[in-house]
């Protein structure tokens, strides 16, 4: 059984609300800094312009904690949550592996 995820948050706004909006003291120009990119390149990730790269979460992963592979699984359902929105398959048929001489 499969299951699906209701419109699952891209990964900037869950690092915003997790990681930023709770502390006082940590602005995304600081995590910038820690992650070693500049603050442009991460406030588009938090504002859902950019994606999670591999690199970026190598560099997450060191800097706010998980594994980077959850960080780019975060990223790919999203990514196929919003593929699921767009691709009509209404018109799409299984191909029949059985049917081939």
């Amino acid at each position: 059984m499969e299951i699906q995820q209701h419109n699952p948050p891209h990964p900037g706004g869950m690092i915003e609300r997790t990681y930023i909006e709770p502390f006082k003291e940590v602005t995304a120009a600081s995590i910038a800094r820690e992650l070693g990119v500049s603050k442009s390149t991460f406030s588009r990730l938090l504002a859902g312009k950019s994606d999670i790269t591999p690199e970026m979460a190598v560099r997450l992963s060191a800097v706010l904690g998980r594994s980077a592979e959850s960080w780019l699984l975060m990223q790919d359902n999203y990514d196929l949550w919003k593929a699921r929105q767009a691709v009509d398959t209404n018109k799409l048929q299984r191909f029949d592996f059985n049917q081939v001489a």
